[in-house]
């Protein structure tokens, strides 16, 4: 009789025990993936919110988010140039890219400019990453170009690639 009684508590208290257990684990994904939902939900209206932007602004935005910056160095800088014939293939950034955590990205479409352009640049910032792979640093150059020289015009980030230089002496990584 205690042989009987004692199996049949344990099969009653075993799987009550594992069924506990397997409910609390349920319950943490759930709330994970609750969290997964908030900053989907989040990052929509991010999107939406710069698809408004979008709409108000003569070029397309798309707000991202990028890789930290370990440190920027600014230095002024006064010249005119123009595009470099592959511009297209870059973006411009309302931020140095990596100073701030969601930064506006504006693209070519919008703006009426071919390579002919002249751009004034008035700064430079280098910009310093680290590289997670190997624990090296990889620096940037970013310039500060307006399209018209006003006090007025609308200034974006862009990468050294944008602007024409003289590249006969350079060589590619």
């Amino acid at each position: 009789m205690k042989k009987l009684l004692m199996t049949a508590c344990l099969l009653v208290v075993l799987p009550v025990s594992l069924f506990g257990c397997s409910t609390n684990s349920n319950s943490d994904k759930s709330s994970s993936s609750s969290t997964q939902n908030t900053a989907q939900s989040s990052s929509s209206t991010a999107s939406s919110a710069s698809a408004s932007d979008a709409s108000s602004s003569s070029s397309k935005v798309t707000t991202v988010t990028g890789r930290k910056a370990v440190k920027v160095r600014y230095e002024n800088l006064k010249f005119t140039t123009t595009l470099d014939h592959e511009y297209q293939e870059e973006h411009l950034y309302r931020y140095v890219p990596g100073t701030v955590t969601s930064n506006q990205i504006f693209h070519w479409d919008g703006l009426n400019v071919s390579t002919n352009t002249k751009v004034h640049v008035d700064k430079k910032a280098i910009a310093t990453f680290k590289d997670h792979d190997d624990n090296e640093y990889d620096h940037e150059d970013f310039y500060r170009i307006k399209f018209d020289n006003g006090k007025s015009s609308k200034q974006y980030w862009v990468n050294d690639d944008v602007l024409q230089n003289d590249h006969e002496t350079d060589y590619d990584d």
